[in-house]
């Protein structure tokens, strides 16, 4: 008989040694270290640059993805989960703290209105209001956002929609608002 295998965990529950192995893998990730790149659809017309609001996003989340799955009967006997699509996964909401230019707000707008004017019926077809968008996380260490340790790309990314901003006398908080992005596909470049 064969003997059995040290187990590969901790051997000492050792909070010294748990340290040492996440300091060989470069520490833990932050999810406060980030950076998204926006990239249009080249036939987009506006007079924001999304590289002078890209700084206002205040958080993102990084894209899912998961199976569409079936229950296969076997024999009469029992079933099993199997799956048979992949999804890409829920849109992503990109939420952004506004300046008192609302150039962040009017860029999102601008791409809404190039994807359908709200003073016409007729939607632009798929290939013209498709972009890009790029997360990138960068290491606690790093002083400036130059080499991202993770970085994730949204494929033929576009806006679904922009969150409505609820005003009130009583609120003196900082405005802020979403914007929902659907992609097609989602690939990891690092």
């Amino acid at each position: 008989m064969a003997a059995a295998a040290p187990p590969s965990g901790p051997s000492d529950f050792a909070v010294g040694e748990f340290m040492s192995k996440i300091d060989g893998k470069g520490s833990f990730a932050k999810k406060n270290r980030f950076k998204v790149e926006v990239t249009p659809p080249p036939s987009l017309q506006t007079q924001i640059a999304p590289a002078d609001i890209e700084f206002l996003i205040k958080s993102v989340s990084f894209p899912g993805r998961t199976f569409g799955t079936t229950n296969l009967r076997y024999g009469g006997k029992y079933g099993m989960e199997v799956p048979y699509e992949t999804t890409p996964g829920e849109a992503i909401e990109i939420s952004f703290q506004e300046s008192n230019s609302f150039e962040a707000r009017r860029f999102w707008h601008d791409w809404l209105q190039h994807i359908q004017s709200t003073d016409a019926y007729n939607m632009r077809y798929y290939d013209s209001f498709k972009g890009t968008i790029k997360i990138s996380i960068y290491a606690e260490s790093d002083r400036q956002a130059v080499t991202p340790k993770h970085k994730v790309t949204l494929i033929d990314a576009w806006p679904k929609g922009m969150a409505s901003i609820a005003l009130g006398w009583e609120n003196a908080e900082l405005l802020d608002f979403g914007v929902d992005i659907v992609y097609k596909k989602w690939e990891i470049e690092i």
